[in-house]
């Protein structure tokens, strides 16, 4: 297992290159749903399990959904 601070950075990473421009619309739960598989996916080709993230950031919808929320012109 890496150590958390290792998985933040990866997870912080990987929102800063894939959650730019997606924006809060009316099929945000769907979209929600296939960013957190492809972070998951993206995780666990590092090496990182889906528990070790969850353990790292938290639940993945919401951590995925203040990042979204903290993008500049989301509305």
């Amino acid at each position: 297992m890496l150590p958390k601070t290792e998985i933040e950075t990866f997870a912080s990473d990987w929102v800063a290159q894939n959650l730019r421009g997606v924006s809060r619309s009316a099929n945000l739960p769907h979209e929600l749903d296939s960013l957190a598989a492809w972070l998951t996916r993206d995780a666990r080709s590092r090496g990182i399990s889906g528990s070790d993230l969850n353990r790292a950031v938290g639940d993945i919808d919401d951590y995925l959904m203040e990042r979204i929320r903290g993008q500049p012109g989301t509305s």
